[in-house]
């Protein structure tokens, strides 16, 4: 079942009534120095979201023009990445207060390719361009996809560098996966297929730790179709051995 994503609500109407309130007191000094002059707005209160396919993207706006109230269906939705299918995009009303968001860009991706995966810079429009009733609102949707760790990495660089990850695929094809660990300079990368299975899969990628390096901070990312996943410092170090162990 699909999730709905959207911005914290009370934040996002207070952030949409602000932006509106400003928007009409500048207006009403432009009609003050330039009688006739239209000013027409549309603010979003959330500018982007994160989705997985077949979860819900909520973008709240508000339209401001001096032309009445518009309807849902004379706005319009497109996106600059070829990848974008309008079907995925409903525009319906929405409940608020007269300064609060009347209206709801719902964004929902069905079954896509891998191809689909990524950002999407969307446009939301009403009216026609380079006119004055004409008014625009952008925001960004971020499709990843349906994969996440299932643990926390590990990483150590004795007796051998290595990272341990489990991830698990919950969407319904292999996806491209890279991990990389850098560290001042140096790195090393690895790339695969993560398969759809039942169980978590184990990845471990071994390598030769920086020269003479026996512990300090490295950077660890992991990305799914280009998405990133994991983005994080991980404190690697090489264990003491006991004396007794030495000794023996």
């Amino acid at each position: 079942m699909g999730r709905i994503v959207a911005g914290n609500a009370v934040r996002a109407a207070d952030s949409v009534s602000q932006a509106i309130s400003s928007a009409a007191s500048a207006a009403s000094a432009v009609s003050g120095s330039a009688p006739g002059k239209v000013v027409s707005d549309i603010i979003l209160a959330v500018t982007a979201a994160q989705i997985a396919p077949g979860d819900t993207a909520c973008f709240p706006f508000a339209a401001r023009t001096a032309y009445g109230i518009p309807s849902v269906h004379d706005f319009n939705v497109i996106s600059d990445n070829r990848d974008f299918n309008p079907e995925w995009a409903r525009l319906r009303p929405a409940a608020g207060d007269g300064y609060g968001p009347r209206y709801l860009l719902e964004i929902t991706p069905g079954d896509i390719g891998r191809s689909q995966f990524g950002a999407y810079p969307l446009l939301l429009s009403w009216g026609a361009a380079g006119t004055q009733r004409y008014a625009a609102g952008q925001c960004t949707l971020i499709i990843r996809p349906s994969v996440r760790t299932v643990t926390e990495p590990d990483v150590t660089i004795w007796p051998a560098g290595q990272v341990r990850l489990l991830l698990e695929n919950r969407g319904g094809t292999g996806i491209d996966v890279s991990v990389s660990i850098t560290h001042c300079g140096w790195s090393k990368q690895w790339e695969f297929e993560l398969p759809v299975q039942d169980d978590p899969f184990s990845f471990s990628g071994r390598f030769d730790p920086p020269t003479a390096k026996r512990s300090g901070d490295f950077e660890l990312a992991v990305s799914a179709a280009g998405v990133p996943l994991v983005r994080r410092t991980v404190h690697a170090r090489r264990p003491l051995i006991s004396r007794r162990l030495i000794a023996a």
